[in-house]
């Protein structure tokens, strides 16, 4: 079946050439993220930055959004069942408070589920906040059973802590300044519960709170890395895909060139011959009624020799618009067929729908009003003739065939005095 073409593409290449022009800007936006982010922190301190541009920083959190929350929930729920098999060591490390500990980490892990049920319908800044707090109070939690005892190897335990720690930063992760918010809590906090803990020396608290805070410092440079790779991994691909959707949009646009007239904007002949014989030949349009139309403007050389070629072609593509006028809202493809003639294919229609639609092409021409002083007959107005063969799919019926015979018709029509419709009946009954 013949698709609805665009009678005239002007609105939709001004269409493209915006949204071609939104990527162009996209892309010159990324290109400027990958060289800041190709450079040397050292020669250039922007370059340490993880946040891009505004515009960018957009794309980007409604790009990865859903990934994010899916990995959120992923390993916050790895996390909870990592923070509930501490227990385990509690018995050991933490006999003393070991049922107390239990207690503690199930109501932690309860308040932690909440918020990873309604992650993805948080806002970015919200969720990361959250996802920090919720790191925050399960490594805290930690430390503070392991301060609470009084057993042996109490001190050991603040080893999970540092663990869970190491894991929010890499595991997680974090992101890069959350985590540095996150490690700066855990580790004062941690910090000053072993200072205050007169159970522990002096030189096993300095200890442990000198491992805890490298373990911080390398979990912190893996953060780093890893946000900064994901940025440039993102720019790299976003680059790409704009490229190819700029690329497709280009190709759209030569194509449409291609297949468009540049003076009237309707399809081309080449197109419009391509397209209406492939229709002809659809086995899915057999037997269907199919009417071409042959439009003529009238005493049209008189018109170009008294106003002059400039405003000979203002009228075609007047003519044109009072075409597509006519014809909106209908499956069809119309076309300027060269000089000043149009045509005009019509699928599905009975030869009492086609001479309808002719005679509206005619009118809607004859209401432009155009004035044209030179012409033989005493009109005065630009008009059109038109020729109008009919006839149905199958049966060897050919576009050769529906042009001779409409262009038969169209003669027929300047003969009978232009400004009209005439039909070729023989082809209409063939």
């Amino acid at each position: 079946m013949l698709h609805s073409q665009d009678l005239r593409l002007s609105d939709s290449h001004e269409l493209a050439s915006a949204a071609e022009g939104g990527q162009l800007s996209a892309a010159l936006l990324i290109d400027d993220e990958i060289v800041r982010y190709g450079m040397e922190w050292r020669t250039d301190g922007s370059a340490a930055i993880l946040k891009f541009a505004p515009e960018i920083e957009q794309r980007f959190e409604a790009d990865t959004r859903v990934e994010r929350s899916r990995e959120l929930r992923l390993t916050i729920a790895f996390g909870i069942g990592f923070y509930l098999l501490t227990g385990v060591t509690d018995f050991v490390l933490v006999p003393d408070v070991g049922a107390s500990a239990q207690g503690i980490k199930a109501l932690v892990a309860a308040l932690i589920v909440i918020p990873v049920l309604f992650v993805a319908r948080l806002p970015p800044r919200v969720r990361e906040i959250i996802a920090t707090f919720v790191a925050i109070l399960a490594i805290t939690s930690l430390a503070t059973i392991a301060n609470s005892s009084s057993a042996p190897l109490a001190p050991f335990s603040f080893v999970t802590a540092a663990l869970a720690l190491i894991y929010a930063n890499t595991t997680f992760p974090l992101q890069f300044r959350y985590a540095v918010v996150c490690s700066a809590a855990c580790c004062g906090v941690m910090s000053l519960e072993l200072y205050l803990n007169s159970e522990i020396g002096t030189a096993l608290s300095c200890m442990l709170a000198f491992q805890t805070l490298v373990g911080g410092t390398f979990s912190l440079i893996t953060s780093y890395r890893i946000e900064r790779s994901t940025r440039l991994s993102y720019l790299l691909s976003s680059r790409e895909g704009l490229r190819l959707q700029m690329l497709a949009a280009e190709r759209e646009r030569l194509t449409a060139l291609s297949n468009t007239d540049e003076l009237t904007g309707l399809v081309n002949r080449r197109h419009f011959d391509r397209e209406s014989a492939a229709a002809l030949s659809s086995s899915t349009n057999a037997g269907k009624d199919v009417a071409l139309l042959f439009i003529d403007v009238d005493h049209f050389k008189r018109y170009n020799d008294h106003y002059g070629h400039h405003a000979g072609d203002g009228c075609l593509r007047a003519v044109a618009s009072a075409i597509s006028e006519a014809l909106r809202g209908t499956d069809t493809m119309a076309a300027r067929y060269g000089g000043e003639e149009f045509a005009i294919l019509l699928l599905d229609v009975t030869q009492a729908e086609s001479q309808m639609i002719a005679d509206r092409v005619c009118r809607s021409v004859s209401a432009r009003s155009l004035q044209h002083l030179n012409r033989k007959d005493s009109l005065n107005l630009v008009t059109i003739s038109v020729g109008v063969a009919c006839g149905s799919i199958g049966g060897g019926i050919t576009l050769d065939g529906l042009i001779e015979s409409a262009d038969i018709a169209l003669y027929a029509a300047k003969r009978g005095g232009r400004n009209r419709v005439q039909f070729n009946l023989a082809q209409a009954a063939a």
